[in-house]
Order: C-alpha cells, then structure tokens, then sequence
C-alpha cells in the first residue's frame, strides 16, 4: 500500500529505508529456529530472507492528507543522528524529505507531527542537521507527545546513563526532542486525546503501552471507514504466529503482549486497515481470525 483512500482523507506510506534485516535473535531474543522456518514458509522473501534466515523489515512513516490539514504519523529514524551502540539506528543517509516531496508535502506544508513512542526510528525527522545544531524539520507543525512517554525519555536524559543503551536513547532526547520542545513546537497530551474530529475525519490517539511506557496507537475514522496506525505494538508478521513473543526493546515484555493481544482482539474480522511501522512488503493489512489465532492480510498496491 503506498495511498489509501478513506473518504475524503487520503492516507500515503512514506518509506524512509525498505529492507532493514536483523538476526532473528537480535530482534525476538526468544524466537526458534523452527518459528523462523515456519515463518519463512508462511510469510515468503519478502519478510524472512531465504539465504540467510534474517528477518526483514522497513521503516516507513505515514502521512495523513486531510481537506484542510497535514498530518504526519511517526518521522522515522532521520539523517546523522549518532547512534554508537544502537548501530541499527547509526548515521542514517537517506532521502526521507525527497520522498516527502514527491507527494507534493514540504516541511512547512506539515500542520500536525504524532509521535507514537519517542525511540529512535519514531522521531528522528522530528529535527535535522542545521549550521551544527538540531533544528525542527516540520517549523509549523504542532508535535505531540503522549506525556508518559516523554516523561520516560526525559528521566532517562536526566539520569546521565552509564548504560549504552540508556545513553543512546538520552542522545535521542538530545537531538530529536529537546529542540522541539525548546522551539515551543510540542503539545504534551494526556491520553485517550483527540488530535482532529470534524465532519471529514476523526483523528484519536489511545494507550497501547508495553514496548515503551507511554507507547499509542493512532486510530482514524474517515468515510466510514478505520485505519488504526500501531507504531511497535508488532513489529513483524510472524509475532501473530506467537503474540507473547517479545521484541528486544520492549520495555515490559509482559505488557507489550498483552497489548498485542488487544489489538488483535480489538480489530480482527473487522473494516479496519492496519497501518504497521515496520511491516515490509505491501505493509498495510487487515488482521483476521486463523487456526486460534491471528493473521496478517495485506493489501495489494
């Protein structure tokens, strides 16, 4: 799915890096050798490569074009942020802007920047490189962030961590949200919080906590239809296979399961597009009741 259309609103997938492959146990510290060939079975090259048995994903964005506003769902990873121990998130060059461009979108045009969660690969077009400083790259956009999870960076920021990973998170706080915040740029929200509603669309923002603190999800209602944005709730096609599987950076696996299982729960063999952040392939689908369980029906195009 590179547009969706839902009425009136029009819904692009941005991609800022289209194959990002990982060792499955660098992603899912859990997984088997068996989940991993059964995956690969099930879900083909696109997301489990037949060479070597990694995973692959994609960072993508999305950006939401409603008749009289702009908004931008997560900002991806960004160029020259200085990630030394998080390397998967290191010194990125890529033409995220141009991509943006081509849809017609420049950063003044953007109205309205949601955060999911505030970790690398989520906010880091939140500010480029600028004469040596980090300045905002969307100038007008008002940013929101859900206020448990900027409260969590920010604690960890103050914290002056020894821990590596730690402190590259606080260097996101640095370079990716501190100067929006000094711009006077940031909305900091309590959550459930409507970001839009008027007679075309209806923009919500709801807890869906576990992979962070005060992780969302960002669900859209359009044309009598829903789209619901998942940020890391999942992060790949074969955590439907086992929903207690645990990402490596969930901050509570145990919450972070129990989250997934609600949105499955919540959305399967329903109308509702699901619009995953790191899914890669076509990306968008729709989550449908399977053996028990769940899975991932894309949409073609």
């Amino acid at each position: 799915m590179r547009t969706l259309e839902l009425g009136p609103v029009t819904v692009h997938r941005v991609i800022e890096l289209e194959r990002w492959p990982f060792a499955p146990a660098e992603m899912f510290p859990g997984i088997t050798e068996e989940q991993v060939r059964t995956a690969g079975r099930a879900l083909g090259a696109e997301h489990i490569d037949p060479r070597d048995g990694q995973i692959v994903m994609s960072i993508q964005t999305y950006v939401i074009r409603l008749p009289h506003a702009t908004v931008l769902v997560d900002t991806g990873n960004g160029n020259d942020k200085p990630r030394p121990t998080l390397r998967a998130h290191h010194m990125f060059r890529t033409g995220y802007l141009d991509r943006l461009g081509d849809l017609g979108i420049a950063p003044d045009d953007v109205d309205v920047v949601i955060s999911t969660h505030l970790h690398p690969d989520h906010c880091g077009w939140n500010t480029r490189l600028s004469g040596g400083a980090w300045v905002p790259t969307f100038p007008r956009a008002r940013h929101l962030f859900p206020r448990a999870e900027l409260d969590h960076l920010a604690a960890i920021h103050r914290a002056g961590p020894g821990d590596a990973v730690a402190a590259d998170l606080a260097r996101t706080f640095e370079d990716s949200v501190r100067p929006v915040l000094d711009a006077g740029r940031a909305a900091v929200v309590d959550t459930p919080h409507t970001v839009w509603s008027d007679d075309d669309a209806r923009i919500t923002v709801r807890d869906a906590p576990g992979h962070t603190p005060g992780h969302v999800v960002v669900e859209l209602d359009a044309g009598g239809r829903r789209a619901v944005f998942t940020g890391d709730v999942i992060h790949h096609p074969l955590q439907f296979a086992d929903l207690d599987l645990a990402q490596a950076g969930d901050h509570d696996p145990g919450l972070a399961a129990r989250t997934r299982r609600e949105l499955c729960e919540a959305y399967a063999d329903r109308d509702v597009v699901i619009l995953p952040a790191h899914f890669a392939g076509p990306g968008a689908g729709m989550i449908v009741r399977a053996s028990g369980g769940y899975r991932f029906d894309w949409l073609e195009g």
